[in-house]
């Protein structure tokens, strides 16, 4: 069986304006008994780890249906995306209602994340029905106490990072659980999650993506190298509650170019005042700040940078797949030498202080080529074997579906 995704030969240059014929934004409809139902309810920066697989096991299963449920317009955008590029010809992507209730939830809680308890309620009777449940984030296993005692349930980790955050906790709630590479493997074995539940697939988004060949943009003409900042939502454990002072400390102290690219999800409660101040920031010819566009996730900004700047997001990673200078801003002072959720940090250059960031940032690029092996390391253990990862993650669900069919004489 050849891959799905061979036609893909690096990365468009953007995701379409709108959604085709292969959405179904009607009334639910029954699920039958057999149907594998893949989740979309966490984001459209979850899409690329996972909808390749979907659109992978329709071919593998062309009697099967395989189902993407998706329920706002920017992870509609993007399933449509992979389906445009692998054209499954049996897969079918179908646009949910979000309950009243929910939006109103969402509306007095000011968190888009609240839609998520709502939606999973309103599917709860068809997903019972599903021959499995295949998800890229972590609130689904909330299914089990919603009556879906003895549904497969599969979850696929979005990213490859060192966060662990604590909603990882929940996976104990799935039969499968499949992750990238043997990092990920072997601390979920360390923190007691049992062996025999866990499967390595390769990086699924990166296989989708693969090493791009198109022409990258081109985002500034005065020849200086570009730095990446991409802090993550997460201000627990982020640089985001200071990121202007790290953004005009750069645009002040140091002669690079910058690219100001939070995770995704950071805008996703943002006040149109919050917004505006945000962009109020940009150096014109010198800085560009972007909140929300397809650029966030289909791996632009990592791929044409020259120096990534963060904290503990996954996209480290990403950014790596290419050896490059790296620095992270420890914002909250926390003891990251021997905590393994920042183990990503020695892998360049640490700004203790926020008015170190400059100085760290001289410092990673210089000691860069002292750093390039363990780079590489790194990014083989975060990702594991990169090609043929979605046709993985395809095999790994079929099989999981033929044992639980074997299991009851169907």
């Amino acid at each position: 069986m050849k891959n799905a995704h061979k036609k893909h030969n690096g990365l468009a240059s953007g995701l379409p304006d709108a959604p085709r014929e292969t959405l179904d934004s009607a009334a639910p409809q029954t699920i039958s008994t057999d149907e594998i139902v893949f989740l979309f309810i966490g984001g459209a920066h979850q899409v690329f780890h996972l909808a390749p697989v979907a659109a992978e096991l329709s071919r593998l299963l062309p009697r099967q249906p395989v189902t993407c449920l998706t329920a706002d317009a920017a992870t509609t955008v993007a399933l449509q995306h992979v389906y445009d590029v692998l054209s499954p010809p049996n897969l079918r992507i179908e646009s949910v209602n979000m309950p009243i209730w929910g939006r109103m939830l969402s509306q007095i809680t000011g968190r888009k994340s609240s839609l998520k308890l709502p939606l999973l309620l309103s599917l709860r009777q068809r997903l019972r029905r599903a021959a499995a449940i295949v998800t890229p984030e972590r609130t689904s296993a909330v299914l089990r106490k919603m009556g879906l005692k003895n549904t497969l349930m599969i979850h696929f980790r979005h990213g490859a990072g060192d966060r662990a955050p604590k909603s990882e906790k929940r996976l104990a709630a799935f039969d499968l659980v499949v992750v990238p590479g043997e990092k990920d493997f072997h601390r979920a074995v360390e923190k007691g999650f049992p062996a025999e539940k866990l499967r390595v697939c390769g990086y699924v988004k990166l296989d989708f993506c693969g090493h791009s060949t198109r022409s990258l943009p081109h985002f500034f003409d005065n020849g200086k190298p570009t730095i990446l900042y991409n802090p993550h939502f997460d201000i627990q454990s982020s640089s985001l509650l200071v990121a202007e002072q790290v953004i005009r400390q750069i645009m002040e102290q140091s002669p690079y170019n910058l690219v100001v690219a939070p995770h995704i999800r950071t805008a996703e409660n943002m006040s149109e005042l919050q917004r505006t101040r945000w962009q109020q920031l940009i150096v014109p010819g010198r800085m560009i700040i972007d909140l929300d566009s397809p650029r966030l996730i289909d791996m632009t900004y990592t791929l044409s940078a020259d120096l990534y700047l963060g904290d503990v997001s996954s996209q480290l990673y990403e950014f790596l797949i290419r050896p490059r200078p790296v620095a992270f801003i420890n914002a909250h002072h926390v003891a990251w030498q021997s905590n393994k959720r920042f183990a990503g940090w020695a892998l360049g250059e640490v700004a203790e202080e926020i008015s170190d960031v400059v100085t760290a940032i001289d410092r990673a690029i210089a000691r860069h080529p002292s750093m390039i092996g363990e780079q590489q390391a790194a990014v083989i253990d975060a990702f594991g074997e990169v090609s043929g990862a979605v046709h993985r993650g395809a095999l790994i669900i079929a099989t999981a579906v033929d044992n639980v069919k074997l299991i009851h004489g169907d």
